[in-house]
């Protein structure tokens, strides 16, 4: 048995029309322009396939009727799997789930002191297992990184972390093929062997094509995924001005490009492998050349994303969380709740980056926690209005009558729990009580709860002698590919 998301379709930005265009103008860039292709590995594959290819200038331009082909073999749902079945997600048409972090962060809010540091594996350990206890959370990323670890095994420092410390779906990323040959060593001590995996992948693997319109060696990552029928999930991130036309129907296009490209790929691989689309575009600040993810042109371009997956009736990966601030303060609230409802609103399958501070480049557990309420009120949000007699109520309204009250009714206490959404961690009180309770802000109250979910809260851990082999896999690996 799976979770099944809310369906929302409460948002169309585009028309109908207005798909098509942009398909067909996609269609037209990746059948004269195409694609760089650093390589070899892929443009092999995209040779053998029948595109049309340029070996010395490393372009592939692909046919119509090769992106048609592919558009048919791909399917329409996929379930992402977590080591605990139950927690298993049904990724169809316009169910939203929410997941915490994205990919590895340079920087790691202290919990103690509030003070920006470098993230460390311990930082990854403690947002995992509080992403794992959140009950809004339906995903797990990350919003830290195992820096203290030499560069060439991090990744795989921070998937043994995700295996070990939560049963919930994980997508993340590796960063070539030796690197993802590493991982599906660890999933496979999970399930049983690589035979079991393929058919209950208990992750999803992350790539990220370069904008504009590239791949290189580390996307390779895509070709093992693809043979093992790992999910592939797509986060294709251009720069609006910088990386991408500085319009949003242009940057749509490019990245739409890539995307419809990544799916001919790895249905040339392997037919009916898995994949989920992920058009985002960043607006570029011209007067900082930050890339941000909270302009209001990121959300609107995001929830035309979702209307473009759905248009070809691939799973969608989108944002839920994203901000620009450097602290979780009343800007993060803002920026937060605009780019998660926006996501959802349009029926995003998978909205991701739930912890995130400073246009992605720090972590916060307090952020986390924020998220996690935000998202819990959307997801009330989208679960919409039941209209049936029983919650229109009219024999409860005809019993209490003009000026009586509906407290005492027990019809009132039926639905308080489903009809209401009831905090968990924003103050509803009055001045009074709040003053009483010590005056605190949503960020100290955060902090509070989350120093309790981590002395309290106990993950379900891997049995010993999986601990063992991923340990072990991890010592191989660092003999192999650390430069002493």
């Amino acid at each position: 048995m799976v979770k099944l998301g809310s369906r929302a379709d409460m948002l169309r930005v585009l028309s109908d029309e207005q798909l098509e265009q942009i398909h067909v103008a996609t269609i037209e860039v990746l059948e004269n322009t195409g694609v760089h292709v650093g390589s070899e590995a892929i443009f092999k594959v995209f040779a053998d396939g029948g595109a049309d290819v340029d070996p010395r200038g490393k372009t592939v331009k692909i046919p119509r009727h090769l992106v048609e082909e592919s558009l048919e073999k791909k399917p329409k749902q996929i379930i992402l799997q977590g080591r605990n079945p139950e927690q298993g997600i049904l990724l169809e048409e316009n169910r939203v789930y929410f997941g915490a972090g994205g990919t590895p962060v340079p920087y790691f809010r202290d919990v103690e002191t509030g003070k920006l540091r470098t993230s460390v594996k311990r930082d990854m350990i403690n947002a995992t297992i509080l992403a794992d206890a959140l009950s809004n959370i339906d995903f797990v990323m990350s919003i830290a990184g195992a820096r203290d670890f030499p560069e060439e095994v991090q990744c795989i420092h921070e998937f043994e972390v995700l295996f070990k410390y939560t049963e919930k779906p994980i997508i993340y990323h590796a960063p070539g093929i030796v690197y993802a040959e590493k991982i599906l060593k660890m999933a496979e001590a999970i399930v049983g062997d690589r035979e079991q995996l393929r058919k209950r992948p208990i992750f999803s693997f992350y790539c990220e094509p370069v904008s504009p319109l590239t791949f290189y060696d580390a996307h390779d990552t895509m070709i093992e995924a693809a043979r093992n029928h790992i999910p592939i999930t797509l986060g294709i991130a251009q720069i609006m001005g910088a990386t991408a036309p500085i319009t949003i129907g242009g940057s749509l296009v490019v990245g739409n490009a890539l995307n419809l490209a990544s799916v001919v790929l790895a249905q040339l691989v392997s037919r009916g492998a898995p994949i989920i689309y992920g058009n985002f575009n960043n607006a570029l600040e011209p007067r900082t050349a930050v890339a941000l993810m909270a302009a209001p042109e990121k959300p609107l371009a995001s929830a035309c994303s979702a209307q473009l997956a759905q248009y070809y009736d691939i799973p969608s990966f989108g944002v839920a969380g994203q901000c620009d601030s450097n602290l979780p303060d009343a800007q993060f609230g803002a920026e937060v709740m605009l780019t998660s409802l926006m996501n959802a609103l349009s029926g995003t399958n998978l909205c991701h980056d739930c912890g995130y501070l400073a246009t992605g480049l720090a972590g916060s557990l307090e952020a986390q926690m924020i998220c996690d309420e935000v998202v819990g009120i959307i997801a009330r949000i989208i679960e919409g209005v039941e209209v049936n007699d029983d919650t229109l109520a009219v024999d409860v309204i005809h019993s209490v009558g003009p000026g009586g009250n509906f407290l005492s009714q027990s019809h009132t206490l039926k639905y308080v729990d489903k009809a209401l959404y009831l905090s968990k961690l924003f103050d509803k009180t009055y001045p009074a009580t709040w003053m009483k309770a010590g005056s605190k802000d949503v960020t100290e109250i955060a902090r509070e709860k989350i120093k309790k979910i981590l002395r309290e809260y106990e993950p379900r851990l891997l049995p010993k002698d999986i601990e063992r082999r991923l340990s072990e896999i991890l010592k191989e690996s660092e003999k192999e590919l650390v430069k002493r």
